[in-house]
């Protein structure tokens, strides 16, 4: 009797913290932009042994949510639907050749440029007033920087199941890709990309993330 005292009193512990520790996952939408919160995971982005500095921000329920830079409290999917609703217009123009061909130099696919309504992407970051642009917060090796785009890619979800919401090369993965890195590109070590030092919260801590279209 006293074990299924003790029992009770441990379970009713622990469905009360999961209800104060829960988050819920929204999107506030305001004209012209979405935004979401996230958790930083820096070192994860840096030294995942598959995919290092691919994931910018990747979605719950997503399969390279471990490797993101940003781990989002809502799902890609939901995302991608949110700034349709601002207005912004997918391109829908990367097939998943564009990763499975990635090594072959007699395909093309891993060539294209990500298309779609271009993105701002902004944090808010603890301590800052203002929102850093995402490209603030990154070091870019090849010089080329960011030009994120609204890809869409809805219909690569179910086979790819990556998660991500923005990418920095244009994968048929991402929502929001960048168009000034191709996979090929990725494939060649043409560029790779590091957080700069003292601009991001230490991993663990909470951010905003805020995704704009620009026209």
């Amino acid at each position: 009797m006293r074990f299924r005292a003790v029992a009770a009193l441990f379970l009713l512990h622990a469905v009360s913290s999961c209800k104060t520790d829960a988050r819920p996952a929204t999107i506030q939408r305001r004209p012209g932009e979405i935004e979401f919160t996230a958790t930083v995971h820096a070192s994860a982005f840096a030294h995942d042994f598959f995919m290092p500095a691919y994931h910018a921000v990747v979605g719950t329920g997503g399969r390279m949510r471990h490797a993101a830079l940003l781990q989002a409290d809502v799902a890609d999917r939901d995302v991608l639907e949110a700034l349709e609703s601002v207005g912004a217009k997918p391109g829908d123009n990367l097939p998943m050749s564009a990763w499975d061909d990635r090594r072959d130099p007699r395909s093309r696919a891993p060539d294209l440029a990500v298309a779609g309504t271009p993105i701002e992407a902004l944090l808010r970051l603890p301590g800052r007033q203002d929102p850093v642009p995402l490209a603030r917060v990154l070091e870019d090796s090849g010089g080329r920087g960011l030009d994120l785009r609204f890809g869409g890619n809805a219909a690569n979800i179910p086979r790819w199941r990556s998660g991500c919401i923005v990418c920095l090369y244009s994968c048929p993965g991402g929502k929001v890709g960048n168009a000034r890195y191709t996979v090929r590109d990725y494939v060649n070590d043409a560029a790779r990309f590091r957080v700069r030092d003292g601009i991001l919260p230490p991993d663990g801590s909470r951010v905003g993330v805020v995704l704009r279209p620009t026209r």
